[in-house]
C-alpha cells in the first residue's frame, strides 16, 4: 500500500487549495443568509417576547443584546452552537427551557440558527443615520442609483499597451493594461497539450480524446486552437456542461421535502433537458430568462417549445407547512424572489423582506412589488398529450379512487361494527386474560378456546393490560384486584363494571360524532382531500383542514383518553413508544378474516374490480411542472417585519426602483410575470451578472468575485471597463452565449500557463489581475464522467428520466437523481451546493474521505479494471504500450521516463508471474493512476 501511495503522487505534485474557496460565509454570503434566514426567523418567533418587553431579561434584536443574553446568561457563543441557550432552548432537549411557545421551530430553522452560531453569529449593521439617509421615505436617492452596477452600459475605450503583440484579442488589452499599470507582466502561454485539455472540460467537462489532442499539436495554423473552440461548442455536450452550472442557480431538484416525507417530481427531468437543449442550439439569453419566468405568456410561435422552462418555478420547492399556511406562501414567494434576483440580477433583494435593504437602495415596497407577482402565480401542471388522452386516463383514475372509496367506506363500517361487538364482550375478554396473568399454566391459546375468544383479540388484551402507564383510572380497580389474588366473582364483577364504562363511553363518542356531523353541515364545509391538491393550493388553514377551525365538541380528557386506548387507529404504545391500532381497532388485512359469506363475497368483488380497474388503466401522461396565473391578479400589502399576520400599505406589483428610469410603473397584465421579465433582461445589470458568471466558469473566479451580488456587500469588479466591455459585447451579439465563450477562450488571457511568478505573486498573491491561469479541482460531475470516459463506460446518451447515482448508474452524472430530501453520498463528499437553494459558486474542500474515496470506492475499482482492460487488450507493444496509452487517455500526454519506470517496476512487483503484468496488478496501477492529482485538477 505504501508503494501504492507514493505511486499515486508521480503525475503531478501534490498541492493545496487556497483556503479562500473554504471559508463557510464570505462577507457577503454572511449578509444575505442572516437577511433571508435569521433575521426573519428572528422576528417571526421571538420579536413578541423578546424586544421591548424583554421577558426574561433578554433581547434577541441586536447582536450585543444577545451576547448579554438575560437572567439564565449569554444567548448565544459564536462559533459554539452547542453551548448556546438558544439553540438548546429552540432544540427543546432542555425542560426548563422551551422556546419557542407556539411550538417547535422546523429542523430546517435550528440548522439554520446552528449555522449562522458557526459562522460566528454575523449580524450585519449599518449606521442609522445612514440608513434613515439612503432610504427616507421609502424612495431610491440619487446616490442609491448612482452605484456602479446600476448604470447603463459603458463603451470603454480600448486601453492602450505596451506590449500590442501580446493581445489576441480586445479582452487581452484591458488585462494587460491593468498588469503594466503595476509594471507586472503575464506568463507564458500554456503548452498545446494542456490548452486542449482545459478547454475541453471547460466546455463539455469531459477529457479529450488521445486522436484529438493528436490532431490539435499536428495543426500548426493559427487559427488551431478556434477550430478546437467551434468543434467543442458544436458538440452535444456541450449543452450537458453548461445546463448543469445554470441548475446550480436555478436550485434544480427533483423531489421537495414534505414534513419527514418526500414529494416526487416525476417529469423534473424535462426542466434540465429543456437547458441542456437551450445551451446547445444558443438560445439567446434573453430569450432563455423570458421563458423560464413566462413563457406560458409569450406569443404563440414562441410558447410550445419554451414550456419546459416554467420548470425553473414549477419545481420548487414549495413549502408544505400546512400548519401555518400564510407563512408557507410567503416562504415560497421569498424564494422565488431571492432566486430570481439573485440568479439573474446579482441582487439580494430577499433583504428587503422584512426592512428596507440596509445597504442596497431596494425598499420593502420594492419587495413586496414583486412578491405580488408571485401571490397571483400558482404552481400549473402542462400535458404533453392530447385532450383525449388526457380525458380518459383522469376518467379512469376517478373510477379507480371510486373504487378504493368503495373499499375503504365498507372496511371502515365493517371495522366499527366488529369494534362495537368487541366491546360488549369486553368482560370476558379481561376474564380470558386474568386467567392467563394468574394462572402460569394456561396459555393465550387455552382460554381463549375454553371461553371462545378470540386469540388475537385476548393477546391485544393481555398487552394492554400488562401495560405500566395508562391516561385514564378505569381499570385501577381491576389491576388492584388482580394484583391482591382476588377471587373469580371478585374479578368478574371488576370486569362487568369496566364494561359498562367502556359501552358508555363508546355510546358518548356516537354521540358527539353525529352532533359533530351537524355542525360541520350547518357551516357548509366543502371537505377536500390534500393528497389530491397541488403544492400552493393551501392559503388558508381552512383550506387545508375543512372544519377544524369549528367548534367542536368533544369526549372529556379523561374518557376521550380511554376511547383512544381502545378504538382509535393509531394510538401510541407507551411501553415500545410505537404506533398500533386501538385494543379493538382491526383495518385492512387483519379485518377481513372476521368477514366471511356474503360480506367476504361482497369484499373480494370489490378488490377484484378494483384490480381490473388499475390493469387496464392507461399510462399516465406526460406532463411538465411550471406555473401559470390565477384566475385574478392581487397585489400584496406589505408584511411589517416580514408577518403576512402584520399588514402594512398595499404595495403594487412592479419592478425595482433603482432598476427604473423613473418611478416604476404597476404592472397591468395578469401576474405580471411577462412585462417583469421584459424589465430585467432591458436591464444592462442582466448582461453584467451573465458575463460575469460565465467568466467565473471559466477562470474559477469572476470579474466579481460573488457571482449572486453586484450590491454594496458584494465585491467590486477587477477590471470594471473589462465587464462593461464584455457585457456590452454580448447584447451586440445577440446574447450569444456561445460567442461569449468564443471571445474568452480565444483571449490570450484564458490561455496563459499556471506557472508561478515570484515577481507577480509579490504583488497580487490572488491573481486578481489575471497574470496566470488558476489550477482548479474538477467538481464532482466532471471528475465521475471522467472516471467513466476513460475507462470506456462512459453512455454518452442524451436526456431521458433520471436514475439514482449508484455504483452502477454509466450515464453521466447530470442525469443522476437530484433529490432534497438526501444527497446521494458521492455528491455530498465533493461540495454539490444545496439544491434548496440558489448557488452562486461550488465550495471546493479538502478533506481524507476524498482520498479514500479513490483508495475504496467500489465505483473506482470497477472503473480501474475497465480502463486496465482498455490499455491492455490487445498486448501488443507489452506493459510499456499500455502504460503509454494510459497516460494519454488520463493525462493527454505521454509519460516521462521516470514515470515509465516506475510503472514497469511496480507491474512486475506486483505481478504473479514476475515478468508480465496480471489483470489484478493491472487494475491497482490503473486505480493510482485514476487516483493521482493530475487527473482530478486541471491547469
Amino acid at each position: 500500500m505504501a508503494r501504492l501511495l507514493a505511486l499515486s503522487c508521480v503525475p503531478i505534485v501534490m498541492m493545496a487549495l487556497g483556503s479562500a474557496e473554504v471559508v463557510a460565509f464570505s462577507q457577503s454570503d454572511s449578509g444575505d443568509f442572516f437577511e433571508t434566514r435569521i433575521r426573519p426567523l428572528l422576528a417571526d418567533n421571538c420579536y413578541a417576547c423578546h424586544t421591548g418587553s424583554a421577558l426574561g431579561g433578554l433581547r434577541v434584536d441586536t447582536r450585543e443584546s444577545l451576547l448579554k443574553g438575560g437572567k439564565s446568561g449569554p444567548a448565544i457563543v459564536p462559533g459554539n452552537p452547542d453551548d448556546s441557550l438558544l439553540v438548546r432552548a429552540v432544540r427543546q432537549t432542555d425542560s426548563d427551557l422551551k422556546m419557542p411557545l407556539n411550538g417547535k421551530l422546523a429542523d430546517r430553522e435550528i440548522d439554520d440558527l446552528v449555522r449562522w452560531i458557526e459562522s460566528g453569529a454575523p449580524w450585519p449593521e449599518v449606521g442609522v443615520e445612514q440608513h434613515r439617509a439612503r432610504n427616507a421615505g421609502s424612495a431610491v436617492s440619487h446616490d442609491g442609483r448612482s452605484f456602479w452596477a446600476f448604470q447603463p452600459l459603458k463603451r470603454p475605450v480600448l486601453p492602450l499597451v505596451q506590449d500590442s503583440r501580446w493581445p489576441g484579442n480586445p479582452i487581452d488589452h484591458f488585462v494587460l493594461a491593468s498588469l503594466e499599470a503595476r509594471g507586472l507582466r503575464p506568463v507564458r502561454r500554456a503548452d498545446k497539450r494542456t490548452l486542449i485539455r482545459r478547454a475541453t472540460f471547460d466546455l463539455t467537462g469531459l477529457p479529450p480524446t488521445p486522436a484529438e489532442v493528436d490532431d490539435f499539436l499536428a495543426d500548426d495554423s493559427t487559427e488551431a486552437f478556434g477550430r478546437v473552440v467551434d468543434r467543442l461548442l458544436a458538440s452535444p455536450h456541450y449543452g450537458e456542461r453548461w445546463a448543469r452550472h445554470w441548475l446550480d442557480v436555478a436550485r434544480y431538484a427533483e423531489d421537495d421535502v414534505r414534513g419527514l416525507s418526500q414529494e416526487s417530481y416525476p417529469n423534473a427531468w424535462r426542466y434540465r433537458d429543456w437547458v441542456v437543449q437551450a445551451f446547445n442550439h444558443d438560445l439567446p439569453y434573453d430569450l432563455f430568462i423570458k421563458a423560464q419566468l413566462a413563457a406560458d405568456l409569450l406569443d404563440q410561435d414562441q410558447r410550445e417549445s419554451l414550456f419546459p422552462a416554467l420548470g425553473f418555478f414549477g419545481l420548487g420547492p414549495w413549502y408544505y407547512d400546512i400548519a401555518e399556511p400564510l407563512q408557507a406562501r410567503a416562504d415560497e414567494r421569498n424564494d422565488r424572489i431571492d432566486a430570481l434576483t439573485r440568479g439573474v440580477l446579482g441582487l439580494t433583494v430577499a433583504c428587503a423582506r422584512c426592512h428596507d435593504h440596509k445597504y442596497d437602495p431596494i425598499t420593502i415596497e420594492d419587495y413586496y412589488g414583486l412578491a405580488g407577482v408571485f401571490a397571483s402565480t400558482q404552481y400549473a401542471e402542462y400535458p404533453l398529450a392530447d385532450s383525449a388522452t388526457v380525458n380518459a386516463y383522469r376518467q379512469h383514475q376517478r373510477r379507480i379512487q371510486k373504487q378504493e372509496t368503495a373499499i375503504r367506506d365498507f372496511l371502515q363500517a365493517q371495522s366499527r361494527q366488529l369494534s362495537e361487538m368487541l366491546a360488549h364482550q369486553t368482560a370476558r375478554y379481561l376474564m380470558g386474560a386474568w386467567k392467563v396473568m394468574s394462572l402460569p399454566a394456561t396459555s393465550v391459546a387455552q382460554a381463549a378456546a375454553s371461553d371462545h375468544l378470540d386469540s388475537e383479540t385476548l393477546q391485544r388484551w393481555l398487552h394492554y393490560l400488562r401495560g405500566s402507564e395508562r391516561a385514564h383510572p378505569y381499570l385501577d380497580e381491576w389491576d388492584e384486584l388482580c394484583s391482591q389474588g382476588a377471587s373469580e366473582p371478585e374479578m368478574r364483577e371488576a370486569s362487568r363494571k369496566f364494561q359498562e364504562t367502556v359501552l358508555s363511553v363508546l355510546e358518548e363518542k356516537n354521540r358527539i360524532d353525529q352532533e359533530n356531523q351537524v355542525l360541520k353541515g350547518q357551516a357548509k364545509l366543502e371537505y377536500r382531500d390534500p393528497e389530491r391538491l397541488l403544492p400552493n393550493a393551501f392559503v388558508t388553514y381552512e383550506d387545508y383542514c375543512p372544519g377544524c377551525s369549528v367548534a367542536l365538541k368533544s369526549l372529556v380528557p379523561v374518557r376521550f383518553a380511554l376511547w383512544v386506548d381502545l378504538f382509535s387507529e393509531h394510538r401510541n404504545d407507551r411501553r415500545t413508544g410505537q404506533k398500533m391500532p386501538g385494543v379493538l381497532q382491526y383495518k385492512d388485512e387483519s379485518l377481513t378474516r372476521f368477514l366471511a359469506g356474503i360480506w367476504k363475497d361482497h369484499l373480494d368483488s370489490l378488490r377484484d374490480e378494483l384490480e381490473s380497474l388499475k390493469r387496464d388503466a392507461p399510462k399516465p401522461f406526460p406532463y411538465l411542472h411550471g406555473i401559470g396565473d390565477l384566475a385574478a391578479a392581487v397585489d400584496l400589502q406589505v408584511h411589517l417585519r416580514g408577518s403576512p399576520h402584520n399588514l402594512g400599505n398595499a404595495a403594487p406589483r412592479r419592478f425595482l426602483t433603482v432598476l427604473s428610469d423613473q418611478e416604476p410603473r404597476p404592472f397591468q397584465h395578469g401576474s405580471g410575470r411577462l412585462e417583469l421579465a421584459e424589465a430585467i433582461v432591458s436591464h444592462p445589470l442582466t448582461a453584467r451578472v451573465l458575463v460575469n458568471r460565465v467568466w467565473h466558469h471559466h477562470f474559477g473566479r469572476g470579474l466579481v468575485s460573488t457571482p449572486s451580488n453586484f450590491g454594496q456587500l458584494g465585491d467590486r469588479p477587477s477590471h470594471p471597463d473589462l465587464l462593461e466591455y464584455l457585457a456590452g459585447f454580448f447584447v451586440e451579439h445577440r446574447y450569444s452565449i456561445k460567442v461569449l465563450h468564443r471571445a474568452i477562450l480565444t483571449s490570450a488571457t484564458y490561455q496563459l500557463a499556471c506557472d508561478h511568478s515570484a515577481e507577480n505573486f509579490a504583488a497580487d498573491p490572488d491573481n486578481r489581475l489575471w497574470w496566470r491561469s488558476n489550477r482548479r479541482r474538477l467538481d464532482v460531475e466532471s471528475l465521475r464522467d471522467a472516471l467513466l470516459f476513460v475507462a470506456g463506460n462512459l453512455n454518452g446518451s442524451l436526456g431521458g428520466p433520471s436514475a439514482e447515482l449508484d455504483a452502477e448508474y454509466s450515464r453521466r452524472t447530470l442525469y443522476a437523481r437530484i433529490s432534497r430530501f438526501r444527497l446521494a453520498p458521492l455528491l455530498s463528499l465533493f461540495d454539490f451546493p444545496d439544491p434548496s437553494i440558489s448557488s452562486e459558486r461550488r465550495n471546493v474542500t479538502q478533506v481524507p474521505l476524498q482520498r479514500l474515496f479513490f483508495m475504496n470506492s467500489e465505483f473506482v475499482w470497477r472503473q480501474a479494471g475497465r480502463l486496465a482492460e482498455r490499455v491492455t487488450k490487445p498486448a501488443n507493444g507489452g506493459d510499456r504500450s499500455s502504460i503509454v496509452k494510459a497516460y494519454r487517455l488520463l493525462y493527454g500526454r505521454d509519460p516521462t521516463p521516470e514515470e515509465l519506470r516506475l510503472g514497469l517496476k511496480f507491474l512486475s512487483e506486483s505481478s504473479a508471474e514476475g515478468s508480465t503484468a496480471d489483470d489484478a496488478a493491472w487494475q491497482r496501477y490503473a486505480q493510482v493512476l485514476l487516483s493521482a492529482n493530475e487527473f482530478s485538477f486541471v491547469n
